[in-house]
């Protein structure tokens, strides 16, 4: 059986990185890399990290340098979610390079798609099942010259000075899809992949919580569960550079792990969303807060309605009111202040609630 990945750009993808980075102490996280890329390992794709790394060929780091920055971009993404990347393959060759061993095209070389038939190889991947993420022009020509739907991080290519190189033909590969960040694009992969039985897991899905307000998510998360194929020991990471005419790596074995883990954790995330949807608990003391607010309100009106009655007793001719205007005056002070100490319970009764 036919495998499936996700292929990554690693700068400006995974890491931040606007320029050449050989030095691991300088590796920084994109925004939410690690919840991504663990969350779609854990519906049965593959990560695979395809990078263009020129900065060798131009002498300014070595390739075990290009491995060190590899190594510690692994090690936060597992620090912070438990993410794992099954392979990192980089292309050191650049036309302009200073170093003789990698001046020079090579098919690994993005446009070009060397890498990621490379991994279809070691990987046993079905490219048509595939997705590549990337932030450059180039990144999208390689996954589309195979096959892979593809998506494109705008946002970083924007930042990253949108440079682009293309196919020798001149021509130029349009995205499937373009977002402003990582999760976007996984919420993407999610909904768009095709896979076998996702109709009757996700109705399993709905008919076992049909109230929930977040059903609608679940059947989309739950989707893609056939066909689970991960590494179950989560071996080593490869790292692969091409050689000038030789096969990279060989190919990674991978087991089968049951689905009901990611149904847990599909299952966690949702009972999080209802307890940010749904409403506070009503309690006894939000039942006789809301009484006393009322009687607040009633008691304002009678304010009001004595102030009313000062204001114009100087005006009409009856003076034989049961009440005179000093008398008025005083009781709207009284009504006042009996609101204020009734407010300041309702206040009091909120507190207890948000505690009880």
């Amino acid at each position: 059986m036919q495998e499936r990945a996700v292929f990554l750009d690693r700068d400006n993808t995974i890491i931040a990185n606007d320029g050449y980075l050989g030095d691991p102490a300088m590796v920084k996280l994109m925004p939410g890399a690690g919840v991504t890329l663990a969350s779609l390992r854990r519906i049965g794709y593959r990560i695979i990290v395809v990078s263009n790394q020129s900065g060798v060929a131009r002498g300014l780091f070595g390739p075990a340098d290009v491995e060190a920055v590899n190594e510690e971009m692994g090690r936060q993404l597992r620090r912070q979610a438990g993410a794992h990347i099954d392979a990192n393959y980089f292309c050191p060759f650049h036309p302009e390079g200073v170093v003789p061993s990698y001046r020079g095209d090579h098919e690994w070389r993005k446009p070009r798609p060397g890498m990621l038939k490379q991994a279809a190889a070691d990987f046993n991947l079905d490219l048509s099942q595939c997705w590549l993420i990337g932030d450059q022009p180039r990144d999208i020509a390689a996954g589309a010259a195979v096959g892979c739907r593809t998506i494109l991080l705008r946002d970083s290519s924007v930042n990253a000075g949108g440079s682009s190189s293309m196919p020798s033909d001149g021509t130029q590969a349009k995205p499937d899809f373009v977002v402003k960040s990582l999760a976007d694009a996984a919420r993407i992969i999610v909904r768009e992949g095709s896979h076998v039985n996702r109709q009757s897991v996700a109705s399993q899905a709905v008919k076992a919580a049909p109230e929930s307000p977040a059903a609608d998510v679940l059947e989309v998360a739950v989707s893609p569960l056939a066909e689970v194929v991960v590494s179950a020991t989560s071996p080593p990471p490869i790292h692969s550079l091409p050689p000038a005419d030789a096969p990279g790596p060989g190919t990674a074995s991978a087991a089968p792990v049951a689905s009901h883990m990611l149904l847990e954790d599909i299952a966690r995330q949702v009972r999080q969303l209802q307890r940010r949807t749904q409403p506070a608990d009503f309690s006894f003391w939000s039942l006789v807060a809301m009484i006393v607010q009322m009687m607040v309100v009633l008691f304002l009106a009678m304010a009001l309605w004595n102030g009313l009655a000062a204001g114009t007793y100087l005006q009409t001719t009856d003076k034989s009111w049961w009440f005179d205007r000093t008398s008025a005056q005083l009781g709207a002070l009284e009504w006042l202040l009996a609101a204020l100490v009734f407010q300041v319970a309702v206040l009091g009764m909120y507190l207890l609630h948000r505690h009880d």
